[in-house]
């Protein structure tokens, strides 16, 4: 009589050799397909409403990335990039395969100046644009740095009950003791109570 070979012992040994050649082949495979697939970015599209001075900045912003690999390329740095310019209040980056990345840009909404330095959107956020000048025609607010949102929104309030009337404010402060100082286009002074 022969001895029988022990077949299970040997599956057992059989197998995870070639679930190993299995997995590294198909890594092999994954890693030539994506070279197939991943293609240099050759277009990058930003959209929205921007000054031409912005736009300038966001063409030099946006340049390095193109040429990169599309997988590779960072979008989360080049989101990261264009938050951090001042007159940006929302960024929205997205690949479009094959080889194009579309940027989406909104700029900040000024509605007035806040003291000497910067300017206020509509939330009542500030923000500091490159060039203070183009927004000297907005009324200028004031007050405490931690009421921003708060003089914003007396403006908003007081701005609806005097523009009907003919009036357009030129500046609102709010003072030290809560009390707010008006001035108008058409000269007239308030001082009004913090009640």
């Amino acid at each position: 009589h022969l001895p029988r070979a022990n077949f299970s012992a040997i599956g057992r040994v059989i197998w995870p050799i070639l679930l190993l050649v299995v997995v590294v082949a198909g890594f092999q495979q994954a890693d030539r397909l994506l070279s197939l697939i991943d293609r240099p970015i050759s277009k990058i599209s930003v959209r929205g409403e921007l000054a031409a001075a912005n736009q300038q900045v966001i063409q030099q912003l946006v340049a390095p990335y193109a040429g990169s690999s599309f997988f590779a390329a960072d979008m989360a740095s080049l989101r990261s990039e264009l938050e951090q310019l001042p007159w940006i209040a929302q960024v929205e980056v997205r690949r479009v395969w094959p080889d194009q990345v579309l940027v989406q840009l909104e700029e900040q909404l000024p509605v007035a100046r806040w003291g000497d330095g910067a300017v206020l959107n509509n939330s009542g956020r500030a923000f500091t644009p490159n060039d203070l000048q183009n927004y000297q025609h907005l009324p200028l607010l004031q007050g405490p740095k931690r009421a921003q949102a708060q003089v914003m929104q007396q403006y908003q309030r007081l701005s609806q009950m005097l523009r009907p009337l003919g009036f357009s404010i030129t500046r609102l402060q709010l003072r030290e003791r809560g009390s707010w100082f008006v001035s108008t286009a058409q000269g007239i002074e308030l001082l009004l109570g913090r009640d």
